[in-house]
């Protein structure tokens, strides 16, 4: 049962002590947590709400908000990378049988929102590419791959199960086999795949994971780079980034092709990136293929669940995943 006003001003009352708030609920853009807007008249918060663990998701998304208080933590005190601070969080399920946190309210609206002029929505991409390079810049300091658990912040209790849905691993390729995997048997448990196709699409990744050995560092990569997760003002000035529950660690074409995926990858973004990054020929048009079949393939899931509640759209993101393997193996060209 969805969250009402009242009860969302409960939990903020809980977190950060009583107080004449006003809270409004079905705030923001997303489909997965539910989002309230919260003031006090004369500050302004959000409380988000994950889902309960019973909703359909993919395999990092249960209890993935457990990573957001460490990951905002970093960002802050690395980056100048506008994200807000995570101001209390609840993950003991004793108040509610979810998790919650509380961060203030960023000034702006979501780019999906807006309608800017040309020249101010390429200031916003141009201010997006900065912000993701710096967000790359950041390593995990012991040298491991995947979705992480959550790194708690300094003071702050740690929560169990801290948003851990995979081993760590040692290396990128290792890395991503796992998570190419599970996302395989998400598809599968969902009833879209049956397991000779999952098994036969594993193969197909297995047969060309010498092209993931690259070198790469274990940067941090935002995961869900699209229009909803960016603020701006009306000038197209960036004044918030959202939404690092997604956020994986390894290599950065990764987080790229998700941005090509959404269509972010326009010559303003890489102008604030500080130059395009080619992933289109040789084995880097390998692991392009395969990046982006994980983001389409993501969909299949998304569209069974009941966010979207979709079981047509779930088979026609799986019927172009399947035609766009079977190219693959017929032709040798990667294309998607």
């Amino acid at each position: 049962m969805p969250l009402t006003p009242q009860q969302a001003g409960e939990l903020v009352s809980a977190l950060l002590g009583p107080g004449n708030w006003f809270v409004t609920a079905a705030f923001g853009a997303g489909r997965f947590s539910e989002v309230f807007s919260v003031e006090d008249g004369t500050k302004r918060y959000v409380l988000r709400v994950a889902p309960p663990d019973s909703m359909l998701q993919l395999f990092y998304e249960y209890r993935m908000m457990r990573r957001e208080p460490g990951i905002h933590a970093r960002l802050l005190a690395e980056t100048g990378v506008p994200v807000p601070p995570i101001l209390a969080c609840d993950f003991s399920r004793e108040r509610l049988d979810r998790d919650f946190l509380i961060m203030p309210r960023l000034p702006g609206e979501p780019l999906s929102r807006t309608r800017l002029s040309p020249a101010a929505r390429d200031r916003a991409l141009r201010e997006w590419g900065m912000w993701v390079r710096q967000i790359h810049g950041i390593r995990d300091p012991q040298g491991r791959f995947g979705y992480l658990p959550g790194e708690t912040p300094p003071g702050a209790p740690d929560p169990a199960n801290a948003g851990g849905c995979m081993t760590p691993q040692a290396s990128w390729p290792a890395a991503f086999t796992v998570m190419y995997r599970k996302l395989l048997d998400d598809v599968v448990r969902c009833g879209v795949y049956d397991t000779t196709v999952a098994d036969q699409a594993m193969a197909l990744l297995e047969s060309h994971v010498d092209a993931f050995d690259h070198g790469p560092a274990p940067s941090l990569c935002h995961g869900d780079l699209w229009v909803t997760n960016l603020l701006v003002n009306e000038d197209g000035a960036v004044t918030g980034l959202l939404d690092f529950d997604r956020a994986c660690w390894g290599d950065v074409e990764w987080d790229l092709a998700i941005a090509e995926y959404c269509g972010i990858t326009q010559p303003a973004f890489w102008e604030g990136y500080g130059g395009r990054v080619e992933t289109h020929r040789g084995a880097a048009g390998v692991r392009r293929f395969f990046y982006l079949l994980y983001e389409h393939q993501k969909y299949i899931v998304i569209s069974m669940s009941g966010r979207r509640n979709d079981p047509a759209g779930a088979r026609e993101y799986a019927a172009r995943s399947l035609a766009a393997m079977a190219s693959f193996r017929r032709t040798g060209r990667p294309d998607f």
